[in-house]
């Protein structure tokens, strides 16, 4: 369905869809459409949902933009030793630009408690990112309980979720659960490869 979908796409509807031609009038109806799903998935609204070309730029504008953007009010960041290398390397480039970044571990499950989240909060804090579930061992973290824990800690701390592994198999609430950016990719959920997008709330 989808190699089918994309082939119709590249044949017909390739039009820019910022055009007002009527190829760019049908390309951006399926943009529409396609933000329209999404949003129904995570229950939010369509202005919040950003296209990208995949989760690691998905983590990569998150990450680096929101400490890019919020490095006056602090430059500490926390994150998890178990982390994709989208984010693990985002980390690192922040830190050569004179970023602090606080890893924190897991328990023998691979679990991050959100108590050790939240304690690790300070007042420089800016971001704090955790992934959904674990490329390597599966392990599902407590996302909705470690953004509680870490928005009580320090409301204006945006909380980032690289959910790569987790959209489409598990419920995801963004605003039920204090989350402030979520990643995701395309080919994990039998889309095609080169496709992605990033939640950012208000």
């Amino acid at each position: 369905e989808v190699a089918a979908l994309m082939n119709e796409l590249f044949l017909e509807d390739y039009g820019n869809p910022s055009a007002m031609h009527h190829r760019g009038v049908t390309a951006e109806r399926r943009i529409t459409d396609a933000k329209k799903t999404l949003a129904g998935i995570l229950k939010v609204r369509e202005k919040n949902l950003c296209f990208t070309s995949c989760g690691t730029e998905s983590d990569n504008l998150a990450i680096i933009g929101a400490a890019m953007a919020m490095q006056r009010k602090g430059k500490h960041l926390i994150t998890t030793k178990i982390e994709h290398p989208a984010v693990l390397e985002a980390m690192k480039f922040l830190e050569s630009r004179g970023f602090e970044v606080t890893r924190l571990g897991v328990d023998r499950d691979g679990l991050i408690s959100p108590e050790e989240a939240a304690a690790a909060v300070r007042p420089d804090t800016i971001l704090v990112s955790v992934m959904h579930t674990n490329n390597i061992i599966g392990a599902v973290e407590p996302v909705d309980e470690i953004g509680r824990a870490v928005k009580a800690a320090n409301p204006d701390v945006l909380f980032h979720v690289d959910a790569v592994q987790g959209f489409g198999k598990a419920l995801i609430y963004p605003k039920k659960m204090n989350i402030d950016l979520l990643s995701v990719s395309g080919h994990k959920i039998h889309g095609p490869k080169g496709t992605g997008f990033l939640y950012i709330a208000d």
